[in-house]
Parts: structure tokens; C-alpha cells; sequence
């Protein structure tokens, strides 16, 4: 097993790049890309990303999020947000279109599926815990290139709850918590209607 090679390769071949331009300055952190983010090229290009469109512009036909936003910065428009991945290639092998990459690393790749799917902060297995540094590491450095003083993070989900509450970083981070993962249309639910609308009202006091 070569955890270090996987990460490698699969951020070389199959990174969906993050997605910020000079007025960003919220930040939403999600997990990882799956298939539709890979064809396409966008985090959030997918049903997730046009239920989060949905519910933020208030709107009830809109493009996925990633996909709304890469249109604004291709067209210089103003957009106070911005989208992360913890890891920037799939955490998932059936996101993967390349069924040698996936057979080749199919060992690896069960690792980074079980990282995904733990609620475990500090992992005991040798390899899991590899993997993990090596994706803290990775996020870390790309997030910490991209925030301003002004920044407001928003981890969407548990997972990249997790890992922003693992960053160095993390005690200079204005961070709106308990915010969920957009699928499902979990942000339309009446339980996170409070911290929806949180986020929701900064962007507009930012925009305006």
C-alpha cells in the first residue's frame, strides 16, 4: 500500500480545483468532489450544489452553486462567496471515471473511504492516520493561502466540521457552526432554518 503515491496521483489527475476569485471572503467548506464536480470541473456541480443555490438566492431555478458561481468570476461579477473541498479529489471510488486508477488503488482508496466515513478525531491505524495528516495538511495550506482578515468560514457538514476544528489555524477563524451538508435538501429544513438564514443575511450584508 502507498498512501503517499494515491494522494499524489489522484490530486495530480482528479483535483477539483477550489473555487474563489479577489471578493471572496465567505468561505463554504464541503468534503470532497464526487461525479458530477469531476465531469465538470466545479465543487458543488451537482443536485447538492442546486439545492444550496436554492435556498441562499432564494430562488427556485438556479444552477448548482459551484456551477452559478465559476459563472460569475468567468464573468468579473461580484461574488462574495466561495467553495473549498477538504480533499479535492474523491473520497469515493465510484466517483472515479478511470477503472485501472481505481483497481490499482483499490487498497487506498478503501482507506480514504473509511476517513470519510469516521467520526474518529485522532485514528490509531497507522494508515488512517496518514491519510488523514496528509489531507489536514493539504487543506490546511490551500485555506490558509485563500482567507483574508475578513473571511468567514462555513463548514457544511460533518465532515468538514471536523476538519476545520482540527486546523492550526482554526482560533484566528470567524466560523458560522452547525451549518449541514446540502444534500438531501437539508437546507431547507425547519431545524437548521436559523443558521441558514444566518448565513444567508451575511452574504447579503456583504454584498450590498
Amino acid at each position: 500500500m502507498d498512501i503517499q503515491s494515491f494522494f499524489e496521483e489522484a490530486t495530480a489527475l482528479y483535483s477539483v480545483q477550489d473555487l474563489v476569485s479577489e471578493h471572496t471572503n465567505m468561505i463554504f467548506i464541503l468534503e470532497s468532489p464526487h461525479k458530477e464536480e469531476i465531469k465538470s470541473g466545479v465543487p458543488l456541480a451537482g443536485l447538492s450544489g442546486r439545492s444550496m443555490a436554492k435556498e441562499l438566492f432564494a430562488v427556485e431555478d438556479s444552477l448548482p452553486m459551484g456551477k452559478l458561481l465559476k459563472q460569475y468570476i468567468n464573468e468579473s461579477k461580484k461574488t462574495v462567496f466561495g467553495i473549498v473541498n477538504v480533499c479535492p479529489f474523491p473520497l469515493q471510488g465510484a466517483a472515479y471515471p478511470d477503472p485501472p486508477f481505481v483497481n490499482r488503488y483499490r487498497d487506498e482508496i478503501k482507506i480514504a473511504e473509511a476517513v470519510r466515513t469516521s467520526s474518529t478525531k485522532v485514528f490509531k491505524d497507522e494508515v488512517r492516520a496518514s491519510f488523514d495528516q496528509l489531507l489536514l495538511s493539504h487543506f490546511e495550506s490551500r485555506l490558509t493561502s485563500l482567507i483574508k482578515g475578513n473571511t468567514i468560514i462555513i463548514p457544511c457538514g460533518r465532515f468538514a466540521e471536523k476538519y476545520v476544528n482540527k486546523l492550526s489555524i482554526k482560533e484566528n477563524l470567524t466560523i458560522i457552526e452547525g451549518v449541514p451538508h446540502p444534500s438531501y435538501n437539508s437546507w431547507s429544513r425547519a431545524r437548521y432554518k436559523d443558521v441558514i438564514n444566518k448565513v444567508r443575511e451575511e452574504g447579503k450584508k456583504r454584498t450590498s
